[in-house]
């Protein structure tokens, strides 16, 4: 019965800590970045060049590579950053400081990384 209820603690405490970081990683987005580098299966490409995003407090982003540059809705889940559009948009958030963002994952078959700056 004890093993259980430590179980069932623990289980507890690193959900709500995953849902805190995603809050604050949310938060952290908010705003407009451009995409200064992107990698391809770990070689740098230019299929990113001169792209944008700008995230919104309502979960939504906009963004120069959507079609017809409409807006999609977001969300951050387990570290995620997930966009839901045409092509699903799901990688890591590997690195957020102040104006850097480092994003890593697989896009189709693609290894993808995108480096991506705050503007301001």
């Amino acid at each position: 019965m004890i093993n259980r209820l430590v179980y069932t603690l623990v289980a507890i405490l690193v959900i709500s800590s995953c849902n805190d970081n995603d809050i604050e990683l949310k938060k952290s987005i908010i705003g407009t970045w451009d995409v200064f580098s992107s990698e391809m299966n770990n070689k740098p490409n230019g299929l990113m060049k001169n792209g944008w995003f700008v995230f919104a407090d309502d979960n939504s982003v906009k963004s120069n590579i959507f079609e017809g540059n409409n807006s999609e809705k977001y969300n951050v889940d387990n570290g995620r950053l997930i966009i839901e559009s045409k092509e699903k948009f799901d990688l890591k958030i590997s690195r957020l400081e102040n104006d850097t963002m480092h994003l890593v994952g697989k896009v189709k078959v693609y290894n993808m990384e995108y480096f991506l700056v705050r503007r301001g």
